[in-house]
């Protein structure tokens, strides 16, 4: 049967006994050997004296050599070796048994009665001592006893003749007292070493539990430590340094939890001299310059005789996790670039506001606010110069509201300031708010600075005033948003207060969005052409084609209405692409008429939502091939905000198209910031003169400086220059003076449909 683990120990610890007393046993049987042979000299035959003690020096030789081999193993080999080295002892003993044993044979006198007792003393006495260690095995006690003594008793019994049966007798009774005594010994050895092993498994269990405490105790991922009844701490753990700032334990020697400046958190720490424990979850400094945020729970410290000495203090530090959530609310209620409320709080407040109004409450006002021409900046300078200026018009604006007001960013580049309470009246609230933008349009009377130019901003604005709770905070920044808007379609850089029907543009744009999609289905849009004119021939080689919608219950939409909206929607491409599919299938279908193509190209607009798409490439490629048309007698027409978005981007999309045949047009020409110095870097072949310059023509000496210093820039470039919107002969001599090569406006021709544009050009050829 296999041992459990405490007999092994048992065995483990009894084997180190019997070893260690070993060499004092072997030497002592030894020595009495010879002392005995010494003795026998003379009584006995030397011959026999010589076998036996040649036999024992032998046996003593080996004992110390398995001594010897023993004292090599590690402990652990010993541990597991155990039960081998302690048969090794046994057999060991048992053959010095049988050694003496041989004793009554070899070395007996025969005639010498002082001689013989003598022997027979020595031989009781060292059987007796080795006794002991067979005395927790029986059977190898008996053993043991049969090899010693039986070839003794024997001898008395029939050798000797019947005065020795006696003797004999007395032998066997003494044989068996020492068997009960051997057992009585052994026991006590056995009982020794499993009370030395107990107590050994005891400190080991213990010293197992200190460490595994102190290794809690330092390395627990929670702050520990203990105070005495002065609330001075007299330990703590590695967590609880690190969180404290504290380098070593020697620092907290002069520091007090008595010193702590929060009384919540000193009362926890003297519950425990109560006998209480306590909880407590909130700020905790200790040190100057450590904020800690913490779950913190004390326990009484009880000494030997019950009484309460001290307090264990367990902290969790949760500061991150605080952190964080205080991050989340903010990052839920704050704009991340400009640091203010977002929407999402602004309307919340507005809520708590308008629930806060009851009848004739002084008003209150939503100022909404939009960056004039923020669009265009981001396009010329790049989004990260556009969100620098938006913190820094941020920071203007600071600078004004007052601490209750509500400053946010809706949106974009869109604010708003909520002013919960003004004036009774609307009069004077109106002039409140009036002089309160007034305010802010100061702090923009100087430029803002972007990649080093100086930049004047303004802002569009509009102003909803509320007095009572009958609208929601939807409604109340949806009518501020349509008053800005108003005030945009205005004259930009104004303040317009929301009136009601204000919003029934708002609702037109949304029908006007709405149907985009239907007119696209329902093929309710169609294309006109205005032809463009060679201005010394005054001929018609090219034309620009236009998109127009013809609704169903509304009648002709504006494309100067309906485009911006679908841009916004976001529908825009699809438009366009209805819009390429109908201008190249007109184009094959006339191609095909005539056998051949009549103009020199068709210009095709391009808004610059498709332009910056990564396919765009690809969706004139896939049309030309589609359509079987040349891509030579297409003329791409791309503003030059849309180009100056991602310069780099553009050049690279025009090439690549430039490479197919298409020719490329710069529309707007003028109206942007920094096309000039980027004009010898682009592959064009047309620049457009927006109609803005050629309306003041004659009445504005700038804008007539602006065109001729485009025209002669495009002639230096040899580039074709385009002129739109010529309403009248003398705009048309001035262009022709300048060098313009081409023209289009109403002076030449209306757009018209393809058919008739068509019919123009046969006519003059």
């Amino acid at each position: 049967m296999p041992l459990n683990r405490k007999d092994e120990l048992l065995e483990y610890d009894k084997l180190n006994f019997y070893y260690m007393s070993l060499p004092v046993l072997l030497l002592g049987n030894y020595a009495v050997a010879l002392f005995l042979s010494v003795i026998m000299i003379g009584k006995v035959d030397i011959y026999s004296i010589g076998i036996w003690i040649l036999v024992g020096t032998i046996m003593f030789l080996y004992g110390i050599y398995h001594y010897l081999s023993f004292n090599k193993l590690t402990e652990e080999e010993k541990s597991q070796q155990s039960e081998k080295w302690l048969d090794k002892y046994y057999t060991d003993t048992l053959l010095n048994g049988v050694i003496w044993g041989s004793s009554a044979i070899l070395i007996f006198p025969e005639n010498n009665s002082t001689s013989q007792l003598l022997l027979i003393f020595f031989l009781y006495a060292v059987g007796f001592l080795a006794m002991g260690v067979f005395a927790s095995k029986k059977d190898m006690l008996i053993t043991y006893v049969s090899a010693m003594y039986l070839p003794l008793i024997l001898r008395l019994l029939f050798w000797e003749g019947d005065k020795y049966q006696n003797i004999a007798y007395i032998l066997i009774a003494i044989t068996l007292v020492m068997m009960l005594v051997a057992e009585y010994y052994g026991n006590i050895i056995n009982n020794g070493l499993a009370s030395r092993r107990d107590f050994v498994n005891i400190k080991e269990s213990h010293e197992k539990l200190k460490d595994r405490f102190l290794s809690l105790f330092e390395r627990a991922p929670v702050s520990i430590y203990y105070y005495n009844r002065d609330m001075n701490i007299e330990d703590a753990n590695e967590n609880f340094l690190h969180i404290n700032g504290f380098r070593s334990k020697n620092e907290l020697a002069n520091i007090s939890l008595a010193n702590i400046r929060n009384n919540k958190v000193i009362q926890v720490h003297n519950a425990v001299f109560d006998g209480k424990t306590e909880t407590y979850k909130g700020p905790f400094k200790l040190v100057a310059d450590k904020d800690l945020y913490v779950k913190l729970s004390t326990v009484p410290l009880i000494n030997n005789s019950g009484e309460v000495s001290g307090g264990v203090g367990i902290i969790n530090d949760i500061t991150n996790e605080i952190n964080a959530q205080e991050k989340m609310i903010k990052n839920s209620y704050y704009d991340l670039l400009t640091n203010i409320p977002n929407r999402t709080l602004l309307m919340d407040k507005l809520i708590n506001t308008i629930n806060s109004k009851v009848d004739k409450s002084p008003y209150g006002a939503l100022i909404y606010m939009d960056i004039d021409n923020f669009k265009k900046i981001n396009e010329t300078y790049g989004h990260d110069m556009g969100d620098n200026l938006l913190r820094q018009a941020v920071s203007r604006i600071e600078d004004v509201i007052k601490k209750d007001d509500i400053f946010a960013r809706v949106g974009g580049d869109k604010f708003a300031i909520l002013i919960s309470s003004i004036r009774d009246t609307q009069k004077d609230t109106k002039g409140y708010i009036n002089n309160y933008i007034l305010r802010l349009k100061d702090r923009f009377s100087e430029p803002i600075k972007i990649s080093g130019d100086d930049n004047l901003l303004s802002f569009s604005i509009g102003v909803m005033l509320f007095n009572d709770n009958t609208q929601s905070a939807f409604d109340i920044l949806k009518k501020s948003e349509t008053a800005m808007y108003a005030a945009k379609n205005s004259a930009r850089g104004t303040i317009t207060y929301y009136e009601d029907g204000m919003d029934d543009y708002e609702k037109e744009k949304f029908s006007i969005a709405n149907d985009i999609h239907k007119a696209l289905l329902n093929d309710e849009f169609y294309m006109v052409y205005q032809p463009q004119i060679d201005i010394k021939t005054n001929k018609v080689i090219s034309a620009e084609s236009l998109i127009r919608w013809n609704h169903p219950t509304k009648g002709s939409i504006s494309p100067a209405l309906f485009i911006p909206i679908a841009e916004e929607s976001g529908s825009i491409i699809e438009v366009e692409i209805w819009t390429y599919e109908r201008i190249f299938s007109e184009i094959k279908a006339l191609y095909d008429n005539n056998g051949k193509f009549m103009l020199e190209r068709v210009a095709v607009n391009v808004s610059t939502v498709h332009f910056m798409q990564p396919n765009f490439v690809e969706t004139f490629t896939m049309l030309v091939s589609k359509h079987n048309i040349d891509p030579k007698n297409i003329e791409l027409e791309i503003t030059e905000s849309g180009i100056m978005r991602n310069i780099d981007e553009a050049i690279e999309k025009i090439k690549a198209l430039k490479d197919l045949g298409f020719t490329f047009a710069i529309d707007d020409f003028g109206t942007g910031y920094s096309s000039l110095a980027y004009l010898k870097k682009l592959p064009v072949d047309v620049i457009k003169i927006d109609k803005e310059f050629i309306d003041n023509l004659h009445s504005h000496p700038e804008d007539a400086a602006i065109v001729s210093s485009v025209i002669f820039i495009g002639n230096k470039f040899g580039l074709k220059v385009l002129s739109e919107g010529v309403e009248n002969k003398d705009t048309l001599d001035d262009l022709d003076i300048m060098g313009c090569d081409l023209y289009q406006g109403y002076y030449g021709y209306k757009p018209m449909h393809i058919e008739k544009l068509a019919s123009i050009v046969k006519e003059q050829t």
